[in-house]
């Protein structure tokens, strides 16, 4: 069973920051798309292909951890956000979850922190935007939570190295309890 650190959550919080300091750090390896929101006509399609290349990728590698700067989780939220269809079907979904061992850290932030940060996305969030995402991860993800590890940190809240810390905090208090 693959283990596998999810970083999850709003833009800007620093999930690929974190992402590259658990790899340099000896966590496990990046699983990352460079480009997470591409200019393609489906998106459906493109989101599904990447869902299915993960589960293969991972079930070729039983023995390694990896770490998701953002994963196939935001498929639960963005369709409902952009008025799109969903990629993933649920029950792909909850069966994925229920078969890898899984850490998710689903990372928050104001709304004027997201703007500080210098959004990277196609467009700009609205503070409504930013309010209906939080809602949506927090609904969504409730969801599979009973299935994997899971931890809420705001990186408005915490800096970059509290968070860092709070994140192998939890890691190794998973480790720990588990041998």
């Amino acid at each position: 069973m693959a283990k596998l650190i999810i970083l999850e959550g709003l833009s800007r919080t620093g999930k690929t920051t974190i992402a590259n300091h658990l790899r340099d750090n000896g966590y496990g390896r990046i699983v990352s798309l460079k480009e997470k929101m591409p200019e393609c006509k489906d998106m459906t399609s493109f989101y599904k292909g990447c869902f299915y290349s993960y589960d293969a990728f991972f079930e070729a590698f039983p023995d390694e951890t990896f770490i998701l700067d953002r994963s196939f989780l935001s498929e639960m939220v963005y369709p409902e956000l952009f008025k799109r269809p969903t990629s993933i079907d649920a029950n792909y979904i909850f069966d994925f979850v229920t078969n890898h061992e899984i850490h998710l850290f689903l990372l928050t932030n104001k709304h004027s922190d997201y703007l500080e940060r210098g959004p990277k996305d196609c467009f700009v969030y609205t503070e409504t935007d930013y309010d209906i995402l939080t809602y949506l991860f927090d609904q969504n993800l409730a969801k599979v939570e009973r299935y994997i590890k899971s931890s809420v940190i705001n990186t408005s809240e915490n800096n970059i190295t509290e968070t860092i810390t709070l994140i192998k905090n939890k890691l190794w208090k998973t480790t720990k309890n588990t041998q």
